[in-house]
């Protein structure tokens, strides 16, 4: 009966180790890094940190409580990061997987080498401008 106790709270023990570490795991490859200083706008600084390897500074990220780090690299140490660790709102780190792609219609080349679309483009967004004034069009021929 000790056995089985003993057997079932090493399971226990063991699957709530491994629940963390794929929690960390998860929240590691959350983590936006960056070098444009654009992108932490409007985002709460947490700290900064520093390391040599970009797994170890992920972490260090995930334990300041952060999801995004703009980063820099001193020239006297080309080894070394530093960030400075944010957390941002969730709508300003969307993954880009997740925004809708740009629409780029194909253009490939007419017989006489200028570049026609294939397909219409559509029209753009918005409102539609006012119609010409009466009288403002050229004379038909």
């Amino acid at each position: 009966m000790a056995l089985r106790v003993a057997v079932a709270l090493i399971v226990l023990l063991t699957a709530s180790v491994a629940a963390a570490e794929d929690a960390t795991r998860l929240a590691m490859a959350r983590v936006r890094l960056t070098t444009d200083p654009k992108v932490p706008v409007g985002c709460t600084t947490l700290g900064m940190i520093d390391d040599t390897s970009v797994k170890d500074l992920r972490r260090k990220v995930v334990r300041l409580g952060g999801d995004t780090a703009l980063l820099s690299f001193p020239p006297d140490n080309l080894e070394r990061m530093n960030a400075i660790v944010f957390r941002c709102p969730a709508s300003s780190v969307a993954p880009a997987a997740a925004r809708p792609p740009s629409v780029t219609p194909s253009v490939p080349p007419s017989s006489n080498g200028a570049r026609t679309p294939s397909v219409p483009l559509p029209p753009p967004s918005g409102v539609p401008p006012p119609p010409p004034p009466p009288g403002s069009a050229p004379a038909p021929r």
